[in-house]
């Protein structure tokens, strides 16, 4: 299940939402989960951070569809492009970190991709976030974990 986690200590708190499994290739892909990281990868199309070619390839994803972790399919093709383009762990999915208080799996080097993915979230949604589900192409059950989470 999608995860709402807070982050931080005195006045200082940072939210996330994060996977409670893997997601991508050889993975659990919960379908909450999967639907998180395509709305992330769906959100990361519009940084022009990223080069046009890899914004195509984020572009591909579609937030809420089928996804069954096969190597050919946009969202894995997504998560393989956007870990060669960071460099780092090249496992084809998006881990579960063990605590987003240290958001490195390498000692700071690369940060674990769900941490990326909330950054794309938070910029295409300013004022709004954690409301994933104002954006206008949240999928259902994300909105259903973020009605929860906010209740």
């Amino acid at each position: 299940m999608v995860t709402p986690v807070v982050v931080g200590s005195g006045s200082q708190h940072l939210f996330f939402w994060n996977v409670s499994a893997n997601v991508g290739a050889k993975s659990p892909n919960r379908p909450d989960d999967v639907q998180l990281v395509q709305l992330g990868y769906a959100c990361a199309a519009y940084d022009t951070f990223y080069d046009a070619a890899l914004r195509a390839t984020f572009a591909s994803v579609i937030p809420g569809g089928p996804y069954f972790g096969q190597e050919n399919e946009p969202l894995t093709r997504a998560i393989r492009a956007h870990e060669k383009q960071r460099g780092g762990s090249q496992d084809g999915h998006v881990s579960v970190p063990n605590s987003l208080t240290n958001a490195s799996y390498d000692g700071g080097a690369h940060t674990f991709l769900i941490v990326s993915l909330n950054y794309q979230l938070r910029r295409q949604l300013p004022g709004n976030f954690p409301r994933l589900d104002k954006h206008p192409r949240c999928p259902p059950l994300i909105r259903a974990a973020v009605n929860a989470a906010c209740s």
